[in-house]
C-alpha cells in the first residue's frame, strides 16, 4: 500500500510539472492587451522635460531635486515612473555617467 501511495504522489507531481511546462503557471497576456501596451509605449509623453547629462555622483532623485529648487516635487513612485516613460523604460538604477537623459519638470502647485 505504501508503494502505491508513493506511485500516486509521483504521478500527481509529474502531471503538475507537465501542466506547468506546457501551459505555464502565470496567466497569459491576451493579444489585445499586448497591442494596447505597444500603442501606449509608442506615444511620446507630452509632459515637459529637460535633457541633462549625468555627472559623477548624480542620481535621478538628486537631479530632479536640483531642477526644482532642492526638493523633490512629486512622490518617489511618480518621479521614477515619469523618468522611465521619458527615457524608454531606462531604470533610474541603470543611468550611466556622461549619458544624456530626459528629466520631468513639474509645475508648482
Amino acid at each position: 500500500m505504501k508503494n502505491f501511495l508513493i506511485f500516486i504522489t509521483l504521478i500527481v507531481i509529474a502531471a503538475g510539472l507537465w501542466n506547468d511546462f506546457t501551459n505555464g503557471s502565470l496567466p497569459r497576456i491576451e493579444e489585445s492587451e499586448k497591442k494596447a501596451v505597444k500603442a501606449e509605449s509608442k506615444s511620446l509623453p507630452s509632459a515637459p522635460y529637460e535633457e541633462i547629462e549625468v555627472k559623477a555622483g548624480d542620481t535621478v532623485l538628486s537631479i530632479l531635486a536640483s531642477l526644482h529648487g532642492g526638493q523633490l516635487p512629486a512622490d518617489l513612485e511618480t518621479a521614477v515612473s515619469d523618468f522611465q516613460k521619458l527615457n524608454n523604460g531606462v531604470s533610474p538604477d541603470n543611468i550611466r555617467l556622461g549619458e544624456r537623459y530626459k528629466f520631468p519638470l513639474y509645475e508648482d502647485e
